[in-house]
């Protein structure tokens, strides 16, 4: 039996060219939502500076809404790692 033969046997390289491609995908993604939360947040101040209410509750509502997305990514997250 080969080195290369037994090393596949050990380790499923499938599944771990798996986790790796979506553990990237979901850090990226969940870093992008984050920063529009970021964003909408220093908007939102901006803006209420301004005296400009109707764009200052859009950008807050943005803010919440990526806010949440990051929220509802860390309990899927969870319960993925849990239910394996």
């Amino acid at each position: 039996m080969s080195a290369v033969a037994s090393f596949a046997e050990i380790v499923a390289t499938k599944e771990m060219v798996q986790t790796v491609v979506f553990s990237l995908i979901a850090g990226i993604g969940v870093t992008l939502i984050f920063s529009v939360a970021i964003w909408g947040a220093a908007r939102f101040v901006d803006l209420s500076q301004e005296e400009r209410p109707l764009a200052a509750g859009i950008a807050a509502l943005a803010a919440a809404i990526a806010l949440l997305a990051v929220l509802a990514a860390i309990v899927v997250g969870v319960v993925v790692m849990t239910s394996k």
